[in-house]
């Protein structure tokens, strides 16, 4: 917004000026004035030396002003790369009128005003925080190819394999039970919960971490040896796999993947630009490997998991009575991807969610 024009004729304003093609600072002032020429409203900029010599001049229009900072002195730069500084703040915005930047150097001001923006900056990050983040996670969720989750699992599972599995050394006869267990329960998924996922089930020594099992976004699941040998009953496996590919159906580990990147990386996802993200945390699986499912997500898998078991002519009790021989053994649970233990109160919701299939 530029200030009257006659007002802009006959300022004076003092600093400093570098000539053109010199690095010597020397005391200047500057001199507006109408244009001999008479043309236009802007008015004509002169700078002169203490001796009043002219040291540069040009049309405002001409002229290059750089945006204020904070109580930096403003500088203007002249068509032949002279340049002209001064702290004179209120004399050199009666000249260039107030500018986007002058707004903005307002606001970064300490002014009680000031607190009220960061308090309203801090109140809507809150609020896209608290209810924008899970629509951001659902739209990003819709738009996530299967190819990239493919890579996703791939990545996990070089990280898996390059620092904590060996080959597993389970019996063929093992292997092809829990494997036809696993095709049985993926024969009642309909093909909308399917939805385009790679469901494959993997062995794994992994003596430190023990009887475990984990899912991946894609659909790979993985299932240690030491589970197998610990819990070796049907019901057990189908219920605890049933868990697992709950979790890959209902989206929680990209769910939890993208809720964990936060904000930036879903913003630059859906722009269509996600820049090394993907390559560094998502394809080398550093991240999947540090996820931790939520409350909500661990009890929503355990009803998919007991209603797929049955479905599949298992007893749901199975998932069951593995958390209560977990509970009772005193054995880690398996907390790969989860926030809280094997409990009497989940033995208990599991119960409600056998009572809900009769």
């Amino acid at each position: 917004m530029a200030t009257d024009a006659s007002a802009r004729f006959g300022l004076t304003l003092t600093g400093w000026a570098f000539a053109s093609g010199s690095s010597r600072k020397v005391a200047a002032r500057l001199i507006t004035r109408a244009p001999l020429d008479g043309r236009g409203d802007a008015p004509f900029v002169d700078i002169v030396d203490e001796a009043d010599r002219v040291i540069t001049g040009a049309r405002f229009e001409e002229i290059t002003i750089d945006p204020p900072l904070g109580q930096s002195p403003r500088r203007m730069h002249f068509p032949d790369e002279a340049m002209f500084e001064t702290e004179d703040h209120e004399g050199f915005r009666a000249l260039t009128g107030i500018t986007r930047g002058d707004l903005l150097s307002e606001y970064e001001t300490f002014r009680p005003r000031l607190v009220a923006v960061i308090a309203a900056l801090v109140l809507c990050g809150w609020v896209l925080w608290r209810y924008g983040l899970d629509l951001m996670v659902t739209a990003a969720i819709a738009l996530t190819p299967a190819g990239l989750l493919g890579y996703m699992d791939q990545g996990t599972l070089q990280t898996i394999d390059l620092t904590m599995a060996d080959d597993t050394a389970l019996d063929e006869d093992d292997r092809v039970r829990v494997a036809e267990i696993f095709s049985t329960l993926l024969a009642e998924l309909p093909p909308s919960e399917i939805n385009g996922r790679d469901f494959k089930l993997l062995f794994r020594d992994m003596e430190r971490i023990g009887p475990n099992a984990f899912a991946m976004p894609g659909g790979t699941i993985v299932m240690t040896d030491q589970f197998v040998e610990k819990f070796p009953q049907d019901d057990v496996l189908a219920g605890v796999l049933g868990h697992e590919i709950g979790h890959v159906v209902e989206a929680h580990g990209l769910r939890q993947t993208y809720r964990s990147l936060g904000m930036y990386f879903l913003i630059g996802f859906l722009a269509g630009d996600t820049g090394p993200i993907i390559d560094e945390i998502l394809l080398e699986g550093n991240l999947l490997l540090s996820l931790q499912f939520s409350r909500k997500h661990e009890a929503a898998a355990d009803q998919f998991g007991v209603k797929l078991a049955s479905d599949a002519g298992f007893d749901p009790a199975g998932l069951q009575l593995f958390f209560r021989e977990i509970a009772e053994g005193g054995l880690t649970p398996p907390e790969w991807l989860s926030t809280h233990p094997a409990s009497d109160e989940r033995v208990e919701q599991i119960e409600g969610y056998i009572e809900a299939l009769d």
